[in-house]
């Protein structure tokens, strides 16, 4: 081992005193920094092991998102089946106004088509003439009927299922 002088020991010596000295304020400030780290993992933990913690309000909302999604999906499935049970009521309607005779004045026989959203329904009709007033009451399936529709029926079939607005058709010819 080559022999060092006072001068090279003193300097290895001070390297070193300024290594360890690096070391411990590298680890005061590691350890600082660790108690910090700490004590922002306690407020987090809510401490002493309560239920305030940010980690149980986290479980506690999922529980509350997925009851949430359950009861949405509850209201989707029902809403689907009133929707679908809504097809079969009357929802279409068609009206047509019309002068049955001639020596009557203005339009009071009307042909109205009340329909579902399958084309099932029923069509009322109503002659009015001077002396009497007979209604007419027929059924509809798919669009059509067993008995024998007049034009004017036909017309209130057809505004019932091109949905006029909810107004009357008028009849293109009088009676």
């Amino acid at each position: 081992m080559p022999d060092l002088t006072n001068d090279q020991l003193t300097l290895a010596v001070m390297i070193l005193a300024g290594v360890a000295l690096i070391a411990f304020l590298l680890g005061l400030i590691l350890s600082l920094r660790l108690r910090k780290l700490r004590r922002e993992y306690a407020l987090l933990r809510g401490g002493n092991g309560e239920e305030r913690d940010i980690f149980s309000a986290v479980g506690r909302s999922l529980r509350r998102l997925e009851a949430s999604d359950k009861r949405i999906d509850e209201l989707l499935q029902v809403m689907q089946q009133q929707g679908d049970a809504n097809r079969f009521s009357l929802q279409k309607f068609g009206i047509v106004r019309y002068n049955a005779f001639e020596e009557m004045g203005g339009n009071l026989s009307f042909s109205l088509a009340i329909l579902d959203d399958h084309g099932d329904g029923l069509v009322l009709t109503s002659i009015n003439g001077r002396a009497d007033s007979r209604t007419y009451a027929k059924p509809i399936k798919g669009l059509s009927s067993s008995h024998t529709l007049s034009d004017e029926e036909r017309e209130a079939v057809a505004a019932a299922v091109a949905g006029y607005e909810r107004g009357e058709a008028q009849a293109a010819s009088s009676r």
